[in-house]
């Protein structure tokens, strides 16, 4: 039986509404979902390469 509920995470874009996308690019990330969300919320970086770079410029290289 087909969840028709359930979507494959969009590689380009992160969806916050979706509980499933928030837990995988927090654990990709290495951030507690609430805070993952927040930074989402704060900057409306959507895009995982986005927050790839955000990270780097605003906590170094060693950030997520």
């Amino acid at each position: 039986m087909d969840d028709i509920q359930f979507r494959s995470l969009d590689i380009d874009r992160i969806n916050i509404n979706e509980y499933y996308e928030v837990e995988y690019w927090s654990k990709q990330f290495g951030l507690h979902p609430t805070v993952f969300r927040q930074i989402i919320t704060d900057t409306g970086i959507t895009s995982a390469e986005a927050l790839k770079v955000h990270f780097h410029k605003h906590y170094g290289e060693n950030a997520a």
